[in-house]
């Protein structure tokens, strides 16, 4: 699986992770971008957000926090 890191709901001023399988690459079009890195474990997915978005006065969403993707 691909993970990148996103704006949920194109909301600015929070950063999580989505999940993009390889053969539908092209969602991630559907996406407001965070981050262009492509990450292929999801706990370094998790951690690179957590960084970005504590650097960068953002909330960070995750699983626990009603995960929108």
């Amino acid at each position: 699986m691909s993970y990148f890191i996103v704006f949920p709901g194109g909301n600015r001023d929070k950063i999580s992770v989505v999940e993009i399988p390889p053969a539908l690459s092209y969602e991630i079009n559907d996406y407001a971008v965070a981050s262009r890195k492509e990450f292929q474990e999801i706990e370094e997915a998790v951690v690179y957000a957590k960084e970005l978005a504590t650097s960068n006065n953002k909330e960070y969403i995750g699983d626990d926090d009603g995960y929108l993707d």
